[in-house]
């Protein structure tokens, strides 16, 4: 910072006044002396009812409300000093970075305590006007600074950590790195560990710097802001970066609702669902260019959102994946809900269910809200969904096995494709916004019927003997 001109100001102004007032004069603590940064958020809500399993809102920020490991964690914040200069792709967070702030004793808080850069005065002369931009996310997570890396601290179940490195908030860039901040992110197919993540934007232009050439708008960043005028806290509106997803599935057999239940000895089991129309993993760039729109980018901070097909598997060991090319490496778990897949023999029912007429969660709930969503990166495509199940009859006459490779019978495999629509139109997900969609197996029982056929008698009666008897 350019000291000079603060300082020959002040040495000017003390040959003609005291001290005091002088310090006064310049500091003025009334309204543009020096003052702590703070904070304030409030969060946009969902369109859906509060309180859905993990999803973020201004409580759960603040307290530990429920049972998540991020309730209470409160939110993070990137700051970048650009002297009297202007944000740009060169700036660091060389001011705060991932800096958490908790809610402690009814206020956000946050340590170290940092002041605004303060060049400015109503009398003194300087040519500086100190900037400083703020970037926020939530919830807030540890990482290591130097390497952007999750930081799992003195951890050491072997599950957690592996939530941690591999699902939700996963990374963010470091605190070397110049441009602009990420959030890196990859779906959990789990609800009861699905993480929201929200980002910062300005609520309103109610902050009132200084220096009046700043203009603040609202659903952007807070950018180049000088030391405010009044007593005020710098307050993000966080808003969901993501779309909220539940899909329920069941059967309608014989029918056009769920009224009939499946016949005995029957059942259907889920192998692979795919999916089209959002992506599983990416970075959010915090500094978003639409207003109220994030701003995501491919998982390595670089190249715009990829949006590829991905697809869930069953996780049998049967070498029958069935779907694309079988191979027994797709054959994993990561988040069907156990009780549609063929996880145990047949016979055990309480454990394999199958696809009924009651329609459940179908990714796992765990033990947690049976009808809990999960997260996902809306990409403002096309949703399609592709389901491969198994209808199987138990049926001791067949030479046959089902998948369980125990029961002899029939495993029939189906396979369809379908683009979800809303009102005849295909349904683009977007960021905050919640949906549920239900999937329908219509399942037809093979009727048989018969009749008898009366015997055709009119044909004339002829006599034959054998042998033929001659004279």
């Amino acid at each position: 910072m350019k000291k000079v001109y603060l300082f020959a100001a002040l040495s000017a102004m003390l040959t003609a006044c005291s001290q005091t007032d002088e310090l006064n004069t310049v500091s003025e603590n009334k309204a543009d002396g020096q003052k702590a940064i703070n904070f304030d958020i409030y969060t946009n809500r969902a369109t859906t009812r509060a309180g859905v399993a993990q999803e973020i809102t201004t409580a759960t920020l603040k307290d530990d409300i429920t049972p998540h490991a991020h309730n209470g964690a409160g939110f993070g914040v990137f700051g970048y000093y650009t002297d009297n200069g202007s944000y740009d792709q060169y700036a660091k967070p060389n001011f705060m970075y991932n800096q958490q702030v908790k809610y402690v004793s009814s206020a956000w808080t946050y340590e170290p305590v940092k002041y605004w850069p303060n060049e400015y005065g109503n009398t003194a002369a300087s040519d500086d006007v100190d900037r400083v931009s703020f970037f926020a996310y939530a919830p807030w997570v540890k990482t290591v600074p130097t390497t952007g890396a999750i930081d799992i601290g003195t951890e050491t179940d072997a599950a957690k950590i592996a939530q941690l490195q591999n699902y939700n908030i996963t990374g963010m860039t470091t605190n070397s790195a110049s441009g602009d901040p990420f959030i890196k992110y990859v779906v959990d197919w789990k609800p009861a560990t699905s993480v929201d993540l929200l980002w910062g934007v300005v609520a309103d232009a109610s902050f009132s710097p200084i220096d009046g050439t700043v203009s603040l708008n609202p659903g952007l960043p807070f950018k180049d802001l000088v030391k405010e005028k009044y007593d005020k806290n710098v307050k993000f509106n966080l808003r969901h970066a993501l779309a909220k997803l539940n899909i329920q599935i069941d059967a309608f057999v014989d029918g056009t609702d769920a009224t009939n239940a499946i016949a005995a000895n029957n059942k259907i089991f889920v192998r692979a669902i795919t999916f089209e129309g959002f992506a599983t993993k990416g970075a959010l760039n915090l500094n978003n260019t639409a207003a109220n729109t994030p701003l995501w980018m491919d998982y390595g901070c670089v190249d715009e959102l990829a949006v590829d097909a991905f697809t869930i598997h069953d996780g049998r060991k049967d070498g029958k994946e069935g779907y694309l090319d079988g191979a027994a490496s797709n054959e994993k778990m990561t988040g069907l809900n156990p009780v549609l897949v063929q996880s145990v023999p047949y016979s055990d029912a309480s454990l394999s269910a199958g696809v009924t007429k009651t329609a459940v969660n179908l990714f796992d709930p765990g033990t947690g809200d049976a009808t809990a969503p999960i997260y996902v990166i809306p990409t403002n495509e096309e949703l399609k969904i592709t389901i491969v199940y198994d209808v199987e009859t138990k049926d001791a006459n067949l030479a046959g096995y089902l998948a369980d490779g125990v029961q002899n019978g029939s495993s029939i495999e189906n396979k369809i494709t379908q683009t979800v629509k809303v009102s005849s139109s295909a349904l683009k997900m977007e960021a905050g916004k919640a949906y549920t969609i239900n999937l329908h197996l219509g399942m037809t029982s093979v009727k048989i019927d018969a009749t008898v056929t009366a015997w055709d008698t009119t044909t004339a009666a002829s006599n034959t003997d054998l042998p033929e008897n001659k004279n």
